[in-house]
């Protein structure tokens, strides 16, 4: 069974609550298990301990941190949900990804930038993007997740390897901060530089 897995301050701005809302709706109608560790607002605690209460062996919820706990499921699930509404950066789903867990992200922030989307057939990607912050869209990506795992198991390794595969270390990102210095210095002695008059339209 594709075990779905959740680390996350539980508040609206990780999106959450339409996790919440989206649950049960995904436990009626699929093949999976939910793992749920975080805290925050009282009453999206109260909704996932509802929903663990409703469905046991279905869903495990730990109200509270512990950095272990956070490890394990990040590694030892099949997906990570980050439905976030904003997200200026993003670490879990980095974690997640060097794990080889492909993440089920919204499209928002720091997470457009470090999650490719799958795309079927190709090889590409790793992960899973949604735009709309709705329960409808978490519901649909998640269903294109189970039926990735379930009916596609070549290319949901695929995602685990290119996850897996991708650096996010500080070389890679001086790197790319250098590039992008020498292509302002550049920009600028360009515009610098006098204008001949023999270049001048006649």
């Amino acid at each position: 069974m594709a075990v779905f897995g959740v680390v996350s301050r539980l508040a609206s701005q990780k999106g959450l609550d339409l996790l919440a809302e989206a649950l049960p709706h995904v436990l009626q109608r699929m093949h999976v298990q939910v793992a749920l560790l975080g805290s925050g607002d009282p009453g999206l605690e109260h909704l996932f301990r509802d929903a663990a209460r409703r469905f046991p062996g279905r869903v495990g919820v730990r109200i509270g941190f512990d950095a272990k706990l956070a490890r394990l499921i990040q590694a030892g699930s099949d997906f990570f949900v980050m439905p976030s509404r904003a997200e200026p950066c993003g670490l879990t789903q980095l974690y997640a990804m060097r794990y080889g867990t492909p993440p089920i992200v919204r499209a928002t922030g720091g997470l457009v930038d470090t999650v490719e989307q799958f795309v079927e057939g190709t090889g590409r990607g790793t992960g899973f993007k949604f735009d709309d912050a709705t329960a409808l869209a978490v519901y649909n990506t998640i269903g294109w997740a189970c039926a990735t795992y379930y009916d596609r198991p070549d290319e949901y390794r695929q995602l685990r390897l290119n996850g897996m595969a991708r650096d996010f270390s500080w070389d890679t990102s001086a790197a790319a901060y250098e590039n992008v210095y020498a292509w302002a210095v550049a920009e600028r002695l360009s515009l610098s530089q006098p204008v001949r008059p023999s270049t001048l339209a006649r």
